[in-house]
């Protein structure tokens, strides 16, 4: 309402100086007309009233075109800017706008005619910055649901590898399978048939995601023994039998906060990782330490390691593999770093703070 009460205000303002420049124009045209005469004489006498009349008929003519364009031209830029902002770009039009810095004050920002609808020109500034942030934010957010349902997809090749191999050495003909042993292949199906649906889940959780971050649940459990169980639980995949794997910890136990499920999706991945890339007979270790408030977990492999090239394909593609694994440590306010491994092969460091 108070921009309302200055913007009227402008508007008389504007009004009365029009009118008033209007009569004191046809009065100095008067004096004028009665200075030329009393000087010419009589010979170049014009009657009063049809000089009025003509003067009155030009000056209305000029000055209400005049007091049109100062009145119209702020709405006609206004009419451009809308049309930038329907076709999706939130900058004003022109750079005519605003008085340069060093004329600037508190009251007066904008140029003539533009400051008699300065509150608009505000408002406008202020709708087109929200629209460029949101259009940003939607841009991020679909970037990120792409990553997110990109790694999902990506992660539910693990456990489908462990079905495909226990499946396979069900139907073996060559090996006689005891009822134990076909029990606890029939649980590992199971096991990850139930992680394949947890997933599934996270899959369609992604496709509802509107918030930044990913969706992370930190629970305070023992992350040494929980990284044990991961080593032990990938080293016993069926892809890993001619492969290597090793665990050490500085500490017996570790209680901190992670979110299991994002961390366990990442370690798999760069397992699964050091199995598929990597010979038969490549040996996997990950250790364990704690320094500076920090968990460091180093997971390295003495197989055949990575060129410059693949280090910066694997760093920066994005939407699989690594990147995605990578923004699940990210989330825990971790990092990752890849390196060459000591001998050869690679090293991949992460460090997640023990308190989030």
């Amino acid at each position: 309402m108070n921009s309302l009460v200055k913007m009227s205000f402008r508007f008389m303002k504007v009004t009365l100086c029009f009118v008033l420049a209007y009569f004191l124009c046809f009065v100095i045209c008067t004096i004028l007309y009665i200075f030329i005469k009393s000087i010419f004489g009589a010979s170049q006498n014009i009657n009063i009233d049809l000089f009025w009349t003509g003067l009155g008929i030009v000056q209305s003519v000029v000055f209400i075109a005049a007091y049109g364009w100062y009145i119209g031209k702020p709405l006609v830029y206004v009419i451009k800017w809308i049309g930038n902002i329907a076709t999706g770009e939130f900058q004003a039009p022109l750079s005519e706008l605003e008085l340069p810095e060093g004329k600037k004050n508190q009251k007066n920002s904008y140029k003539p005619p533009y400051q008699l609808y300065k509150e608009v020109f505000e408002q406008m500034n202020i709708l087109s910055a929200q629209l460029r942030s949101n259009e940003e934010e939607r841009v991020a957010i679909e970037k990120r649901k792409q990553q997110w349902v990109a790694g999902v997809s990506h992660d539910l090749k693990t456990p489908l590898s462990y079905i495909e191999g226990y499946a396979v050495m069900l139907t073996a003909q060559e090996y006689d399978w005891s009822d134990e042993e076909r029990r606890s292949f029939s649980m590992g199906i199971s096991e990850k048939v139930t992680e394949m649906k947890q997933l599934i889940q996270d899959l369609n959780a992604s496709m509802q995601l509107k918030e930044g971050p990913l969706p992370i649940q930190l629970e305070k459990k023992d992350i040494v023994e929980f990284l044990r169980s991961t080593v032990i639980d990938i080293a016993n995949h069926p892809s890993a039998e001619q492969y290597e794997f090793s665990f050490t910890s500085m500490d017996a136990a570790c209680i901190m906060p992670f979110d299991s499920k994002l961390l366990g999706r990442a370690l798999q991945n760069f397992l699964i990782n050091a199995i598929i890339h990597n010979p038969p007979g490549t040996h996997v270790s990950m250790e364990v330490s704690k320094a500076n408030d920090k968990l460091h977990i180093s997971i390295e492999d003495d197989g055949i390691g990575m060129n410059s090239n693949e280090y910066m394909q694997v760093s920066h593609s994005q939407g699989h593999g690594i990147p995605i694994a990578k923004s699940f440590i990210e989330a825990h306010n971790g990092t990752l770093h890849i390196l060459s491994g000591s001998k050869a092969g690679t090293r991949m460091e992460i460090s997640l703070p023990l308190n989030i």
